[in-house]
């Protein structure tokens, strides 16, 4: 069953193209919820068709999430997570879709993440046409993934599917060189709002007070909490105020990207930045603070991680294919929360690419195979695990 069911993988390239061709020229920014639901249907369809149970979760105002499973009581559990939804507005695929060229797929989202989920869709299409009845298989996939979450239990929903899970594949994709991700970082995203008191620079300078001399004081101590040795860094990417170079400013806003690799440095972080929050620099301002919260757990490299990479790798070798590479990355992802639950879980076994979130990210076409082989292979040996 096995080698039918790889040839069967070696002879889909086509008929996934198609599939992905219709998810790119799809638009699922933030701006699409209609697209991201017709994302959904379009996937949940899929699935229903392989006996699937098809839950679409959804929340008043927000992106829909899909959940679904075929259960196989007492065998192995396995989950596919990833996001339907990309970083492009509305308009983007009609200005430049789908298209293949010198053997690399484009378009918007064709690599974060929309690869992977075609080939994790025909690795369960190509399991189960072949008899496949030993995998518990779950896949949850959530809408808002780029915009961190903001309105949905998209990170309760990954941490209640992944607990208990044999294995987690997340759906990102791999790097070019064929790699895969066994840690990230996890991030918070704080914004600094500070008021301060308008007055004339030249005639009485004295009866104001800068919010940009308080937010630049601010900025100048959130950066000496880089610390690089351990990996966690602090950057205000954003820093506005003031209207007229003759006014003192009294309102600055400024916008904090802050990374770890811990959850102690997570918990860490959100103390320190509060502290800065609440030392006054420049007398009669005020600073408030939103967002100061994990948006992404680290996604740390515990030793199930670690096994389940050992497993990925040790499947390339068996099929012939060169030993995939694993990599500790800034970005985060949702990998983060089915690993707090213990689960062994591992990150962007997609297809190989380059360039997320640019007008020129692609996947080589190569590899939407050579990563459904391993994937398919994994899990029909899980039991090696």
């Amino acid at each position: 069953m096995k080698e039918k069911i790889l040839k069967q993988i070696r002879g889909s390239e086509q008929v996934m193209l198609q599939l992905l061709e219709e998810l790119v020229n799809i638009d699922s920014g933030a701006d699409a919820l209609e697209g991201i639901n017709a994302v959904a249907q379009k996937i949940g369809a899929f699935l229903a068709e392989l006996g699937f149970t098809v839950k679409y979760l959804e929340t008043e105002g927000a992106p829909v999430q899909l959940l679904a499973k075929k259960p196989q009581p007492d065998k192995k559990q396995v989950l596919f997570s990833g996001h339907m939804d990309t970083v492009f507005n509305k308009g983007t695929a009609a200005a430049r879709p789908f298209r293949l060229e010198n053997g690399r797929a484009y378009g918007p989202g064709v690599l974060d993440m929309k690869g992977g989920l075609v080939m994790a869709l025909y690795v369960i299409k190509t399991l189960l046409e072949n008899g496949w009845q030993d995998t518990d298989l779950t896949v949850l996939l959530c809408g808002d993934e780029e915009m961190s979450h903001p309105l949905t239990d998209a990170v309760e929903q990954f941490k209640k599917a992944g607990a208990g899970k044999d294995a987690v594949f997340n759906l990102e994709f791999g790097r070019v060189d064929g790699s895969v991700v066994t840690g990230r970082k996890g991030t918070t995203r704080p914004t600094l709002v500070v008021e301060g008191i308008a007055a004339h620079s030249g005639n009485e300078p004295e009866k104001g007070a800068s919010a940009i001399l308080e937010l630049a004081r601010k900025t100048v101590a959130i950066h000496a909490l880089n610390n690089f040795e351990l990996g966690t860094t602090y950057n205000v990417g954003v820093f506005n105020g003031g209207t007229m170079a003759n006014i003192i400013a009294d309102k600055a806003i400024g916008e904090v990207d802050v990374r770890f690799k811990t959850i102690a440095e997570a918990e860490k972080s959100i103390a320190d930045v509060q502290r800065i929050v609440e030392t006054n620099y420049v007398p009669n301002t005020k600073t408030t603070v939103t967002g100061n919260v994990i948006k992404f757990m680290p996604f740390e490299t515990t030793p199930g991680v670690q096994r389940l990479y050992e497993h990925y790798a040790s499947q390339a070798a068996a099929l012939g294919l060169p030993k995939p590479g694993q990599q500790y990355v800034g970005g985060a992802s949702d990998a983060c929360w089915p690993a707090l639950t213990g689960a062994p879980t591992l990150c962007g076994v997609g297809p190989c690419g380059i360039g997320a979130h640019s007008d020129s990210e692609y996947i080589e076409v190569a590899s939407l195979t050579e990563r459904a082989l391993l994937l398919a292979s994994c899990i029909m040996e899980l039991d090696k695990l």
